[in-house]
């Protein structure tokens, strides 16, 4: 396939993915497994141009969901980030600096949660994962912030024009991908 014509196969099947991450997230809980199951997808399409399929990714998904880490991880991820910020919004005193705080420990968890989608593989365990991906997150302080980076722009992009929330977690998948096949060089 010519170059120019592969380019555009990739960026349609980023945006495919996307899609269909999304609709796997409708229920957030189930956001980490969808992302797993997305990263797959795309190492597929950047290793061996493998197209990717519903078929697939649901395959993909229904094992990414089959550990409860994969639901609990983002379930505890939203129970205390929304107690966190109902203190802080509350007046909790030295607001405006716990608040920062939270800022940055809610991006390194975004971050290492990316990352250990973009790790995860059908024969690997979530806690094993997980725990990889958070030391990957310390120790590639650089990868680390370009997702974090990507998460801010993406999260702008879609509070300006909300119609790409639609393709939006595919652009997170490829830059978590992107990441750890970085790392791998």
């Amino acid at each position: 396939m010519k170059t120019q014509y592969r380019s555009l196969t990739l960026l349609a099947e980023v945006l495919f993915v996307g899609l269909l991450v999304c609709v796997a997230s409708v229920f957030v809980v189930t956001s980490l497994a969808a992302a797993a199951a997305g990263s797959v997808l795309v190492t597929d399409v950047a290793a061996d141009a493998r197209t990717p399929t519903v078929r697939r990714f649901a395959r993909l998904f229904r094992a990414a969901l089959a550990h409860p880490v994969a639901v609990l991880a983002p379930a505890g991820l939203l129970v205390v980030g929304a107690v966190d910020v109902v203190a802080v919004l509350g007046g909790l005193p030295g607001g405006r600096v716990f608040g920062a705080v939270l800022g940055l420990v809610l991006a390194a968890l975004l971050a290492a949660g990316l990352r250990g989608a973009a790790a995860w593989r059908p024969d690997r365990r979530w806690p094993e994962v997980l725990g990889v991906a958070g030391r990957e997150t310390v120790l590639d302080w650089r990868g680390s912030f370009g997702l974090v980076v990507a998460i801010v722009v993406v999260a702008v992009v879609v509070g300006q024009a909300p119609a790409f929330v639609v393709v939006a977690p595919g652009l997170l998948v490829l830059a978590a991908v992107a990441v750890g096949l970085r790392e791998r060089r």
